[in-house]
């Protein structure tokens, strides 16, 4: 009996011995870690200059998003075949192919940014037969209708983003009459993006653009670090996210930008429960409360991420617009892992030992 105390006691004293010693190094080094993010968010950001300048587009858009034609043939006819047959006439065509319950295929979808009566005849002579409305869907987007489209998707993600930033600057932040202050701001750059961004002059529309959004966030570092923190982590986990889209050539469609929306709701929960948490403490450590809210904020994100896993792997096969949307999401979480626990929880332990408080 005598003999286990001490062994528990030995157990003890080694895990006590191990937690001060991270303490001590975390102590040390937490500021240091915050370069790991911010080089890879300057590569991030570097690598999406690049692939602008490369394709003129932050993004390779799919034909929802850019224009062209999507033929659908309700034939089991082989991919390969289709492959082999139109890669030389129709160098950009895409192929992909739905199954039905059973996982055998039941529909070839040919996508191209062509014109219908440019790729029709060439189709038909590969598979030897008339397209007609019983055997074929045909749908054609126009380039025109796409970019307005695309416009107005990305305009709402800068909307979304800029209004929960004010949410949590109205969370944090301490004097009403600065509360007031960004919400007139996000109200005026709502109103500029949804109404005059589209129709002015390109060169004027950026200036305000860039004016509205400087003001904004030097409000947030004056006045709330810890709200200029939460929305910092958002950016970064939207620009890292970008970047490694853009970096695995994936073809984004709408779906795949209203991932990037969901992005910004999952983004920010952790950041709130760690900032919380932190700042409202009474009577224990900063590190305390950091390791209690990783805790439950690893929880939070890997168990989306299981969920988004799982359903990742039961759709794959059915090449649906769902599949991009998972992955955007799974790479968002994941990047959103290094920002909340290491570029969000730094700057808040350097904000609450400088006597930071809600």
């Amino acid at each position: 009996m005598e003999e286990n105390k001490q062994n528990n006691e030995q157990t003890f004293e080694r895990g006590t011995t191990t937690k001060d010693k991270f303490n001590s190094f975390y102590n040390k080094h937490y500021k240091t870690l915050l370069l790991i993010p911010l080089i890879i968010l300057i590569l991030s950001i570097s690598f999406i200059g690049y692939f602008y300048f490369k394709t003129g587009d932050f993004i390779n858009r799919d034909i929802s998003l850019s224009g062209g034609t999507t033929i659908t043939l309700f034939s089991n006819v082989s991919d390969l075949y289709l492959q082999n047959a139109l890669a030389d006439k129709i160098p950009d065509l895409e192929i992909r192919y739905t199954a039905g319950d059973d996982g055998n295929q039941n529909q070839i979808i040919l996508i191209t940014s062509q014109k219908p009566e440019e790729v029709t005849p060439i189709i038909e002579e590969a598979l030897g037969y008339k397209l007609t409305d019983k055997n074929s869907n045909l749908e054609f987007t126009g380039s025109n209708l796409s970019d307005n489209f695309y416009k107005q998707l990305v305009i709402a993600i800068l909307i979304a983003f800029f209004w929960m930033a004010a949410v949590v600057f109205i969370i944090f932040a301490q004097k009403w009459k600065i509360k007031m202050l960004a919400l007139i701001l996000n109200l005026f750059f709502g109103i500029f993006l949804g109404k005059m961004f589209l129709t002015m002059n390109v060169f004027l529309s950026v200036i305000i653009l860039l004016a509205f959004i400087i003001s904004i966030v030097f409000v947030y570092i004056k006045y709330s670090i810890p709200s200029f923190a939460v929305m910092l982590c958002a950016f970064a986990d939207i620009v890292m996210t970008l970047a490694i889209v853009d970096l695995l050539n994936l073809q984004i469609s709408g779906a795949g930008i209203v991932a990037f929306l969901m992005l910004i709701g999952y983004s920010v929960d952790t950041d709130i429960l760690l900032t919380t948490r932190v700042l409202t403490r009474k009577n224990t450590s900063v590190n305390r409360e950091i390791f209690g809210s990783f805790k439950t904020g690893m929880t939070m994100t890997l168990t989306a991420m299981a969920a988004i896993g799982v359903a990742l792997g039961v759709i794959y096969h059915f090449g649906t617009v769902l599949n991009q949307m998972f992955i955007i999401l799974l790479i968002g979480l994941s990047m959103d892992i290094l920002n909340t626990w290491v570029t969000n929880t730094s700057l808040i332990k350097w904000f609450a030992e400088k006597g930071g408080k809600l």
